[in-house]
C-alpha cells in the first residue's frame, strides 16, 4: 500500500503539519510580541507558514521512506515490530536530512548551507525520534507493569492463574475484599496490635466511666442518707 493509499499515514501526516503549523504560529507569536515586532499577526503568520511548510515535507518524506521499509520486511518475511524503532529512526533521520537541506538550498541557495542544513535538521530529527522511542518504551512497560503481566519466560502460569470462571471466583474468594479498598477509604483491615491497643484504651475509658459511675452513686447515696435524716428529725 502506498503512503497516500494508507489512512494512518495520512492522518499522521495531516495532524502533524497542523500541530507543527500550530506550534509554528505561537513561536511567531511571542517572539513578535517580546522583540515588538509590527505588525504581530504577519510574523506569527509566516512563522506558521514555514513550520507547516516543513512538516509537510518532512512527514510526508518519513511516510514514504517508512513505507518502503516496510515494504521490504515482506520480502525478507520480517514482521514489523521487530524492525520499527530502526525503521523509524532511519526514516526520520533521512527525511530531516533531506527537507532540511532541500529547505537549506532554497532560502541560501548555496552547497554548503544545503549541508550544514541537512547535517543540522538530521540530528535534530534523529535525537526527537530517539526520545520519542525511549519515551514509548518507557510508557510500555508502565502499562505491562500497571496490568502486572510478567514478560519472563521462566515464571509459567500456575493452575490457579488461568482465566477460567473457576480459577477467577476462587482468587476472589481467597482473597481480602479490605484490600481491594484505596489507602484513602476510611475502612481498612487493622493488625493484631492495632486491635490490642484499641481494646486497652476501651478498657481504660471503660474503667473512668465506671469509675466517675461509683462516686455519682456514692454522692446520691450520701443525699438520701441526709434527707431521711432531715426527714426523721422533723418528726
Amino acid at each position: 500500500m502506498s503512503t497516500f493509499g494508507d489512512p494512518a499515514a495520512r492522518r499522521r501526516v495531516l495532524w502533524g503539519t497542523l500541530g507543527l503549523g500550530g506550534l509554528g504560529a505561537a513561536i511567531g507569536l511571542n517572539i513578535a510580541i517580546l522583540k515588538n515586532l509590527q505588525p504581530i499577526a504577519r510574523h506569527t503568520l509566516t512563522m506558521s507558514a514555514n513550520w507547516t511548510i516543513y512538516g509537510l515535507f518532512f512527514l510526508t518524506t518519513r511516510e514514504m521512506l517508512l513505507a518502503e521499509q516496510y515494504g521490504k520486511n515482506r520480502d525478507l518475511r520480517l514482521q514489523v515490530s521487530q524492525t520499527r524503532d530502526a525503521d523509524k529512526m532511519f526514516s526520520s533521520t533521512m527525511a530531516g536530512m533531506l527537507t532540511g537541506g532541500m529547505l537549506a538550498l532554497v532560502v541560501r541557495r548555496t552547497r554548503r548551507a544545503a549541508v550544514s542544513g541537512a547535517l543540522f535538521f538530521g540530528a535534530i530529527s534523529a535525537v526527537g525520534q530517539l526520545t520519542y522511542t525511549a519515551l514509548n518504551h518507557r510508557r510500555q512497560q508502565w502499562i505491562i507493569r500497571k496490568i502486572g503481566y510478567s514478560t519472563d519466560a521462566e515464571t509459567e502460569p500456575k493452575p490457579d492463574e488461568s482465566m477460567s470462571l473457576a480459577a477467577r471466583l476462587r482468587r476472589a474468594v481467597s482473597v481480602d475484599p479490605i484490600t481491594w479498598l484505596p489507602a484513602w477509604f476510611p475502612v481498612r483491615r487493622i493488625s493484631s496490635p492495632e486491635y490490642r491497643s484499641i481494646l486497652q484504651a476501651r478498657q481504660e475509658e471503660l474503667t473512668f466511666e465506671m469509675r466517675g459511675l461509683r462516686e455519682t452513686i456514692a454522692s446520691m447515696d450520701q443525699r438520701e442518707q441526709v434527707l431521711l435524716q432531715r426527714l426523721n428529725e422533723k418528726q
